[in-house]
């Protein structure tokens, strides 16, 4: 060999077969999903739906949708990320935009009153609807606001304590039958059952119809739960005779108890103690240790009394002249 020269080697390394057919395996992967993304298809979804503007003077002859199936047209791009954002935001369908007929007995429902757009995020054709038409007739009988009340079963983690559940609507409007209707005085939701609670609940609950000929203005009622963490605090009362006879005074010892409680954290005032009272009934007095028992005649909301110290007190009574 020459100094100075250089040999080069006329084979190249191929690749083997196995690598080859992953390769080939890949682009033909590729270009399937871009063909799979840029295909147009037709795809059912739910969508939760919920109404305002209910017609006056109206029922509805079937129960009006908690949800709406729509038949939606769009490409696998479009289908895929739709589908990537589940659970679809809620749409409201205001009833003043809906097209009527029939004297206003029947109701469509169509895309070009509805805005899915909002709710789908992207342009997308929708095919059909269902149901595509709400039906109504004129309301028979008499019509009533009625209170809303829920069962309540509710309990918290060692610490915590929640607040009087809000309901809303407090109150719904119910129509039907004048018989049935005299032996209504309440609507009830369906029992909410919650343990172990440490943080605040918002529920949608379903209300119960309490009759067939009944017809009632909304499906559900929103139930709010507030849950705070349990502050303790103590508070020194004076103690008051319950009796206050004008005819005797009374001598109280000790003149003044101690009440530790808990309260929800945020929701106690100080100026509430001034709703605490600390009492005696100068008429029921312990024949055995000749004591009287101390009890409270009122206390403030959202607040649970741990104990009262002393229990009892004595009391001498003296008669006026």
């Amino acid at each position: 060999m020459n100094q100075g020269s250089i040999t080069y080697s006329s084979k190249q390394k191929k690749p083997g077969k196995t690598k080859a057919f992953f390769i080939c395996l890949l682009i033909a992967a590729f270009l399937w999903l871009i063909h799979s993304l840029n295909t147009v298809y037709t795809y059912t979804l739910k969508v939760p739906v919920s109404f305002k503007n209910l017609p006056q003077n109206k029922k509805p002859l079937v129960q009006i949708p908690e949800k709406l199936t729509i038949d939606v047209k769009a490409s696998g791009l479009k289908l895929a990320l739709i589908l990537l954002s589940k659970p679809l935001q809620e749409l409201e369908i205001d009833f003043n935009t809906l097209k009527s007929t029939n004297r206003n007995q029947n109701f469509i429902l169509s895309s070009s009153h509805l805005n899915f757009k909002n709710i789908l995020k992207f342009e997308t054709t929708v095919k059909h609807i269902s149901p595509d038409t709400l039906y109504f007739s004129d309301k028979t009988g008499i019509q009533k606001n009625l209170p809303i009340k829920t069962p309540f079963y509710l309990k918290c983690k060692e610490g915590f304590g929640y607040k009087r559940p809000v309901t809303k609507p407090e109150f719904i409007t119910v129509w039907g039958d004048s018989a049935v209707m005299k032996q209504l005085d309440t609507i009830y939701t369906q029992a909410l059952n919650l343990n172990n609670l440490d943080k605040s609940v918002n529920k949608s609950l379903e209300l119960i119809k309490p009759h067939p000929g009944i017809y009632i203005s909304a499906n559900e009622v929103n139930v709010n739960i507030e849950v705070e963490r349990l502050i303790e605090q103590q508070v020194s009362l004076p103690i008051k005779d319950l009796y206050g006879g004008q005819k005797q005074s009374l001598s109280i010892f000790p003149s003044r108890v101690k009440v530790r409680f808990t309260s929800i954290q945020n929701a106690f005032n100080p100026a509430d103690t001034a709703l605490f009272q600390a009492m005696v009934d100068s008429r029921r007095m312990n024949k055995v240790s000749n004591k009287f028992p101390v009890f409270l005649g009122t206390l403030p909301g959202h607040v649970t009394v741990m104990s009262i110290e002393p229990k009892e007190v004595e009391v001498l009574i003296f008669k006026k002249p």
